[in-house]
C-alpha cells in the first residue's frame, strides 16, 4: 500500500490556533483534490496528512496538484508496512535498487515507543542490510544523496526515500482578503503571489482607459491572473474599472510631472471604496523601492496617504531579477512582456516628480473635480469577473 505523506511544517508552530490553521489547509487540499476524491483516503493527525492511495495510476496528478497548494511544507510517496521488523527491511529492500550510485543515509523515526527496536538500532541494521545488497553504494552520514526515511507510527511504518518541497507559507484564506491592483506588467502579479503565500486570499482590480488601451491590453490581464488562479480561493473576483473619465480630469493638472502621483492616489481611493463593498481588509500593489519614479520612499509616502487600509507591498525589497525570476516560476512572464501598454505606461510625464510632497499634490487635486467623479466611477464603471471551468465570465 503506498501513501502521500502531506507535512504541515510552519503551521506546527501556530500555538493555540495551529488547529484553524490546519483545518484550512486541509479544506484547501480537498478543494484541489476533489476531481480525485474517489482514489484516496484522507488520514489526519497533528502533524501531518497522509492520502491513502486507493488507486496508485493517480500518484502524479495529485502530486501536481499538491505541489500548488500553499500551507504544505513537503510531501513523500510512501510505502505503508505493519510494524514487523522483518517486514520494514523487506520493504527498504524493495525500493534500495534506487540507491545504487548514491550515497545513503538511514533515518528512523520511533513515534510509537512500543516497537521492539531502538532507533539507532534498527537504523544500524537496515543500513547493513542495504549495503550487503546494493552495489556501488556508500553510507553518508552528513551529506548523503539519499535519505532513507522509516516512521514508525502507532498502527503503520512508512518508508520513503526523500522528501519533494511544497510552496510552504501559510493557507490561503488565513490571513483575510486583499485586493491587488494589477497592471500589465510583470511586478503585481508576483505581489499577488507572494500575497497568497503569505495566506491572503485575492481580489484583484484592474484600470483601463479605452479606447487609448487596447482590448488585448486587458485580455493581457485576465490572462495574466490566471497564472496565480490556481494559489487561489476558488471564488475570488476580478474587477475591471473603466478610468477614462478621471484620466480625462487628470490631463487639465497645472504640473503634469505630479500626474502619475496623483492617479496612483485615484487608484488607491478607488480601490479602498471597493475595498468597502467586497469587505477586503488590504491593498496589494507591485511596488519595489527606487525602480520608478512613484515608487521612491517619497512617492509611496504620498500616494499610500490615501489609504484607510492597510497596503501590502510583498516587492519593496526585491530587485527587478529577483521579481522574473518568480514571474518565470509562475508562468507569467511570457504573459507579461507582451507588448500591450496599460494605462500608466501611456500616460507617464517626461519628466514625473520623484519627490512629491503631500502639501503640492493636495494642491493639484484641489484643482479639479476629483471626488465626483471616483464616486461616480466605482458606482457605474467597474465590472466583475469570476473564473468558471477555466473561462472568465461577467456577473
Amino acid at each position: 500500500m503506498k501513501s502521500i505523506l502531506v507535512r504541515y511544517g510552519e503551521l506546527t508552530l501556530k500555538g493555540n490556533n495551529r488547529d484553524i490553521f490546519i483545518d484550512k489547509l486541509n479544506k484547501n487540499i480537498k478543494f484541489k483534490l476533489k476531481p480525485f476524491k474517489s482514489f484516496f483516503e484522507y488520514k489526519k493527525d497533528r502533524n501531518s496528512l497522509e492520502l491513502e492511495l486507493l488507486d496508485e495510476n493517480y500518484i502524479e496528478p495529485i502530486l501536481k496538484e499538491l505541489k500548488d497548494v500553499f500551507g504544505i511544507y513537503s510531501l513523500s510517496i510512501a510505502d505503508r508496512v505493519e510494524k514487523d521488523p522483518k517486514l520494514i527491511i523487506k520493504k527498504v529492500l524493495e525500493i534500495a535498487p534506487t540507491l545504487s550510485g548514491h550515497s545513503f543515509k538511514v533515518e528512523v523515526l520511533r513515534k510509537d515507543k512500543s516497537f521492539p527496536v531502538r532507533s539507532d538500532e534498527f537504523k544500524r541494521e537496515i543500513a547493513t542490510e542495504i549495503l550487503k545488497s546494493i552495489p556501488n553504494i556508500t553510507v553518508d552520514v552528513k551529506t548523503p544523496q539519499k535519505l532513507v526515511s522509516v516512521l514508525i507510527k502507532n498502527n503503520y511504518t512508512y518508508i520513503f526515500i526523500d522528501r519533494i518541497d511544497g510552496l510552504k507559507g501559510l493557507p490561503v484564506g488565513t490571513s483575510g482578503k486583499g485586493l491587488s491592483l494589477i497592471s500589465g506588467g510583470i511586478d503585481s502579479p508576483v505581489a499577488s503571489y507572494l500575497s497568497l503565500k503569505r495566506g491572503m486570499k485575492v481580489d484583484y482590480l484592474h484600470f483601463m482607459t479605452p479606447p487609448h488601451t487596447t482590448p488585448e491590453a486587458v485580455l493581457k490581464v485576465f490572462d495574466l491572473i490566471k497564472t496565480t488562479a490556481k494559489y487561489n480561493m476558488r471564488d475570488f473576483n476580478f474587477y475591471v474599472c473603466d478610468f477614462s473619465m478621471l484620466l480625462k480630469e487628470l490631463m487639465h493638472m497645472k504640473d503634469d510631472s505630479y500626474r502619475i502621483t496623483i492617479m496612483r492616489r485615484v487608484f488607491l481611493k478607488i480601490a479602498n471604496k471597493l475595498a468597502d463593498k467586497i469587505d477586503a481588509q488590504a491593498i496589494i500593489t507591485g511596488d519595489a523601492l527606487g525602480q520608478v519614479a512613484s515608487q521612491t520612499i517619497e512617492s509611496m509616502n504620498v500616494i499610500g496617504s490615501v489609504s484607510e487600509r492597510q497596503i501590502i507591498r510583498p516587492l519593496v525589497t526585491y530587485d527587478k531579477e529577483e521579481i522574473i525570476k518568480i514571474s518565470e516560476k509562475i508562468g507569467a512572464y511570457e504573459i507579461s512582456i507582451l507588448p500591450f501598454d496599460d494605462v500608466c505606461s501611456i500616460y507617464v510625464p517626461d519628466k514625473p516628480v520623484i519627490k512629491p510632497t503631500l502639501k503640492k499634490a493636495l494642491e493639484q487635486e484641489n484643482e479639479l473635480m476629483l471626488d465626483v467623479m471616483i464616486d461616480k466611477t466605482v458606482n457605474d464603471s467597474i465590472k466583475k469577473y469570476y473564473l468558471k471551468d477555466g473561462e472568465w465570465v461577467e456577473s
